[in-house]
């Protein structure tokens, strides 16, 4: 949020290295003052101990107590001194002046110096030198050469330097705080100058992008400035006279399209009449052609042979012609319009059902198994149209898939949408082909046009039916795995009926729960993710509820009244949230004991700390399927070992 705008950076660039300079440059100096004072202060404490050392060095051998208590009394006060202390050969004091409770002096014959808070301590030993003199008041029995005879102690305070020192630490902050201001004014009058003319000419700019082009840029600016403001000027006439043109060419082309699209409309309309009339004449000859094979193969049946062969092969051709009509009529609605699509808000469940029961047996007669997933959720759409869709795509999927299975069912991609979406474990499709596909009679490994692989029209047909429901037909394939087509659409609030009339399936559903599939809830706010962990966990046979939000899943899940086997999810998600959060709220709802894992490719040690805090399981990305699967079933088996 700092530092957008021009005016913040030339703020920024003229205060930061100043203010940096400032404070090393103050550091500096004051240490320097510092050390100083502080050096000036020793200094004259070690000078004045060895002065009063060898000064009353004669006086305390001759015992004179007088002379010296008035020599501490003097240097005391003319030095500034806290304290001034002579002790005697045993380490006692024997004269003070000042406090008159100082430490002891320490070892006879050693030069010591230390500091007691804001007092500093010097020590130093008093030697009697040439005690040899002819002095009647002398003791009769001469000491030793160079004997210690005693210590001096002076105390000095470092309380007036410290508040020296404050003082000039305030002069030096001052001093920079001037500086300081006085370049932030020069800064601030710089970035006006620059920031000014800049914000009009932003102006301006926004004017133009708005539509006002006889936007102008009022003022004028020197240098490079200036340039950019006369070029946008220009800029704005050059787009004016452009628009100008550009809504002449305009009138000029919808008055022409609009006598087009009336020469169309009444085209279609034609060709409309025609179709409705082909589709009826048309089909009812091919209707009664059917019957009157069916009823001939019953007539040929008792004699065999030849004329049974016969009759095979009149009912595959018709069989095939029919297809073909149907077909073309089918296509030829779509292009000409008349198909429209009737939304309305409905439960997807009889479809699935509806579909189950039609092409189950197709499935098993190729030793395919076809699973068809039944939902409560409703949608808003055509229901006729969207069955049509996914009634071409299964059995698309079943005529082009030698072994395995296919999948039918729906997922949910954000929070007001659906994917239908029909899987197979067939040979896959190339990816330069993956257009083509749709085109009419496209066919990728039917050179010789068998009928039993199709006509080509099958996706040609869902791609347009498509459009009119207002969804892209996705195809995802992998060559040798398989293929997946799928068509999205909104939902909605399904309407009031009575669940056992509405939805039959619902029932065995519920009936056969114990072998359907384990549910395993994934959260990521990633979306690549989603659909690529939802492909990985189809092809393992797992049901998957994955999204971006914890609590989408859980009304999902309440919705179609099924609990989680396991719980995963990412640790960072959307709006600060973290996967923590998400697994405890979903096992508020539907159980404290339902296995969870974090997966996270985090490894700060903040994260770190919060995944060992709260006791869960963490899988590192970048994560292979592999490993992936191995936990995941031993989350699910941990379940059923639970459950025995």
């Amino acid at each position: 949020m700092f530092l957008r705008d021009l005016r913040s950076r030339i703020m920024a660039v003229a205060l930061v290295p100043l203010f940096f300079a400032v404070i090393v440059l103050a550091g500096y100096f004051a240490h320097q003052e510092i050390n100083a004072t502080e050096d000036a202060l020793y200094e004259r404490g070690r000078a004045m101990a060895l002065r009063l050392a060898e000064t009353a060095a004669f006086d305390l051998f001759a015992g004179n107590d007088q002379y010296l208590q008035r020599l501490l009394n003097y240097e005391k006060a003319a030095r500034n001194c806290v304290s001034v202390g002579i002790s005697d050969r045993s380490g006692q004091w024997q004269l003070i002046s000042g406090r008159e409770n100082l430490p002891a002096p320490g070892k006879p014959g050693d030069v010591h110096e230390w500091r007691i808070g804001n007092q500093v301590y010097f020590v130093r030993p008093v030697v009697f030198h040439n005690q040899s003199l002819d002095d009647p008041f002398l003791a009769h029995d001469e000491a030793r050469e160079n004997e210690l005879i005693g210590q001096v102690m002076v105390v000095l305070d470092m309380t007036p330097i410290l508040s020296a020192q404050r003082k000039s630490m305030l002069l030096v902050g001052g001093l920079a705080g001037v500086l300081l201001l006085v370049a932030g004014g020069l800064a601030w009058r710089l970035s006006q100058g620059l920031s000014r003319p800049l914000h009009e000419v932003i102006a301006t700019v926004r004017e133009i992008a708005s539509g006002q082009l006889d936007a102008r840029i009022k003022g004028r600016s020197r240098g490079e400035i200036g340039e950019l403001e006369q070029g946008i000027d220009r800029m704005a006439e050059v787009m004016q006279r452009h628009a100008i043109e550009m809504d002449q060419r305009v009138i000029e082309a919808t008055t022409e399209l609009r006598e087009q699209k009336l020469a169309a409309e009444a085209a279609v309309m034609s060709r409309s009449r025609f179709l409705a009339a082909a589709s009826h004449d048309l089909r009812q000859p091919m209707h009664a052609l059917a019957l009157l094979v069916e009823a001939l193969k019953e007539k040929v049946r008792p004699q065999g042979g030849e004329p049974v062969r016969l009759v095979g092969h009149i009912e595959a051709s018709a069989q095939a012609m029919e297809t073909l009509l149907n077909s073309l009529l089918d296509i030829s609605k779509l292009d000409a319009g008349v198909v429209v699509a009737h939304l309305e808000c409905f439960v997807v469940g009889p479809i699935f059902e509806r579909l189950a029961r039609q092409y189950r047996p197709m499935a098993a007669e190729k030793g395919l198994e076809l699973h068809v997933h039944g939902s409560k959720v409703a949608v808003y759409s055509d229901p006729v149209l969207l069955e049509r869709i996914l009634s071409n795509l299964i059995a698309n999927a079943i005529r082009y898939t030698e072994h395995g299975r296919i999948v039918v069912g729906l997922r949910r991609v954000q929070n007001d949408w659906v994917r239908f979406e029909v899987l197979d474990s067939g040979r896959g499709i190339p990816e330069v082909f993956r257009r083509r596909i749709f085109e009419e009679y496209f066919q990728l490994e039917n050179p010789e046009r068998d009928r039993d692989k199709g006509l080509g029209l099958g996706l040609a047909i869902v791609q347009r039916l498509a459009r009119l429901l207002g969804s892209p037909v996705d195809v995802r394939s992998e060559l040798g795995k398989g293929s997946a087509f799928s068509i999205r659409a909104a939902r909605c609030e399904p309407p009031f009926v009575r669940e056992e009339e509405s939805m039959p399936w619902l029932d065995k559903a519920a009936s056969t729960s114990a072998g359907a599939p384990p549910l395993v809830v994934l959260i990521d706010d990633d979306v690549s993710i989603l659909e690529a962990m939802t492909a990985v966990f189809d092809q393992w046979g797992i049901d998957l509820a994955a999204d971006i939000d914890a609590q989408q899943i859980k009304d999902d899940l309440l919705e179609l009244g099924r609990r989680p086997a396991a719980i995963l999810s990412d640790y960072r998600l959307r709006d600060g949230r973290t996967g923590i959060e998400a697994i405890a709220e979903l096992r508020a709802e539907f159980g404290p004991d339902i296995p969870a894992a974090l997966i996270t490719g985090d490894t700060a040690a903040t994260t770190m700390q919060a995944i060992e805090a709260s006791g869960l399981p963490a899988l590192h990305k970048p994560l292979k399927p592999a490993t992936l699967r191995a936990y995941v079933n031993h989350m699910l088996t941990g379940i059923q070992r639970d459950e025995s």
